[in-house]
């Protein structure tokens, strides 16, 4: 009957595992030795039996006695070989169970011996390694460090060098390209005034302040040269000037500029006939921007009273141009005495101090960088080590700032410092006091020759009044004899006046009357 916990029959050789079947399997022991006691008391009892009966009874008792334990002995053998067998095999059993064990507990320690030596072997072998990488290593890490060092000092020096090779390259292509145009200075004496003049390809370039009395193709010829020039030295500098020049080109015969804040879009600009016809947009903005003209075809008084829109135009875009000279003087280390628009409008001085005058000593290039400089070099002596090659900042002179290279990069932080120092008026500002300048001195000579017509024969003899002229600068030929031009351009419909400029004025009416200024 199998066991009611483990469900394992009787004989089941298997190791005991629940205390039923222990005790089912001491029961036949028990048995056994419970039926050895009976035996033995029996046999004690028969013992005694025999004593008392006697001899025979002895012998009766001691055969049947003999009978007994043969029976007993057979039956135990069988019961011993048994257990014996059955114990030799569970004794089997565990040996090859434990030998199984050992075996695999010894490749275990055989596998962890290995791996302990392997790693022991790697340990040495990185204590070594790094006893040989820090043996010295503060020496070797000095001599690296003063190596790199030395190698960028040197290459900075190198830099520095090509950079002044490059700026003196630049320097030649602008003289020269100012020499080929024709850019020089001439001193005039009238009145005993000397007055200073600046040509370009043998024309005089006008002072903005001056154009009220110059002719139409003397301002557009000097500006078309002005122009070509700037944008010729932009481009040997490496420098993208605020307000894009357009230069004539196919389609595109006259001059124009840009607004900063239109110059240099993403796409080609676009191309228009005249710069009185407005050109076509350079963006899909509903108002794209107007390119400014830099020529008329009339003269400057007639074309603020028949086209005031294209005046205020050429207006910007003059102001735009002298602005931009004024502009490439200041990115190159020229500094003016006065920061005033008058000298922003003296667009030929500009030019010929940026390109033909003799170079200032370095001393006196830019002051506000003097102290700064200073500063820079007491630092750098203070922390470099003794070894390096110093670096000296560049002295913003002709050739050195400039927006294509990255030495000496006017987007950088220094060429952003060095530009805050500027007191540079804005375009607007300019602009503006030009426009007023400009309408004043037209307004100034706004003044109207009444004829006077006397009935009385032996009137007084009329007073001679020179009429005020308006105020031009003497210095270019072109200016010169324009004066009646443009007082007659300045008043309009003079003509069709009534009253006393008529022919039935009063008498006592005639003679000058200063007109209001507008």
């Amino acid at each position: 009957m199998s066991c009611h916990i483990c469900f394992r029959a009787p004989a089941s050789r298997i190791r005991l595992l629940c205390p039923a079947c222990a005790r089912n399997q001491l029961y036949q022991l028990r048995i056994e030795n419970a039926r050895i006691l009976l035996e033995k008391q029996s046999i004690a009892e028969q013992i005694e039996t025999n004593v008392t009966l006697g001899t025979t009874q002895t012998e009766q008792s001691s055969e049947h006695d003999e009978n007994t334990v043969a029976c007993e002995d057979g039956f135990s053998t069988n019961w011993t070989l048994q257990i014996i067998a059955k114990e030799e095999a569970e004794s089997s059993t565990r040996m090859r169970a434990v030998s199984d064990q050992i075996e695999n507990l010894i490749s275990e320690i055989n596998d962890k011996r290995l791996d302990i030596s392997k790693r022991r072997l790697a340990l040495a072998r990185q204590n070594s390694d790094s006893e040989s990488a820090q043996y010295q290593l503060c020496e070797r890490e000095a001599a690296m460090l003063a190596g790199i060092q030395n190698n960028t000092k040197r290459t900075d020096h190198l830099w520095h060098s090509l950079h002044s090779k490059t700026a003196e390259a630049r320097i030649f292509l602008c003289r020269e390209a100012a020499n080929l145009y024709g850019l020089q200075r001439k001193t005039k004496n009238k009145d005993g005034v000397l007055q200073e003049t600046y040509t370009i390809g043998g024309v005089d370039i006008i002072d903005l302040r001056d154009m009220n009395g110059a002719t139409s193709a003397y301002i557009s010829t000097s500006l078309f040269y002005v122009a070509h020039l700037l944008v010729l030295v932009s481009h040997y500098l490496s420098l993208r000037l605020p307000a894009e020049i357009t230069l004539p080109h196919k389609d595109h015969p006259t001059p124009t500029i840009s607004a900063p804040s239109a110059s240099y879009p993403s796409r080609e600009p676009p191309l228009h006939l005249s710069p009185s016809v407005p050109p076509e947009s350079r963006t899909d903005s509903p108002r794209p921007p107007r390119p400014r003209p830099l020529s008329i075809d009339r003269a400057l008084p007639k074309l603020a009273r028949e086209d005031p829109g294209t005046y205020a135009l050429f207006l910007e875009g003059v102001t735009l141009l002298a602005w931009n000279v004024s502009w490439l003087c200041r990115t190159q280390g020229m500094n003016t005495i006065s920061e005033s628009w008058e000298e922003v409008c003296n667009v030929g001085k500009n030019m010929w101090q940026l390109l033909v005058a003799p170079p200032a000593q370095p001393s006196t290039l830019s002051r506000a960088f003097a102290g700064r400089d200073i500063q820079t070099k007491m630092r750098i002596s203070r922390d470099s080590p003794r070894t390096t090659i110093q670096r000296t900042m560049s002295f913003p002179m002709l050739g050195h700032y400039s927006h294509g290279t990255a030495h000496s990069f006017l987007g950088a932080a220094e060429g952003v410092e060095f530009t805050r120092t500027w007191k540079l008026p804005t375009p607007t500002k300019v602009v503006d006091k030009l426009k007023s300048t400009l309408l004043g001195e037209m307004a100034s000579a706004e003044w109207e020759l009444l004829e006077g017509d006397w009935d009385d024969t032996s009137q007084e003899p009329s007073q001679s009044i020179i009429p005020r002229q308006p105020s031009v600068t003497a210095g270019s030929p072109h200016q010169r004899g324009q004066t009646g031009d443009r007082i007659e351009g300045a008043v309009s419909g003079a003509d069709t006046l009534g009253g006393p400029y008529g022919p039935t004025r009063l008498k006592g009416t005639s003679g000058w009357t200063k007109l209001r200024n507008r």
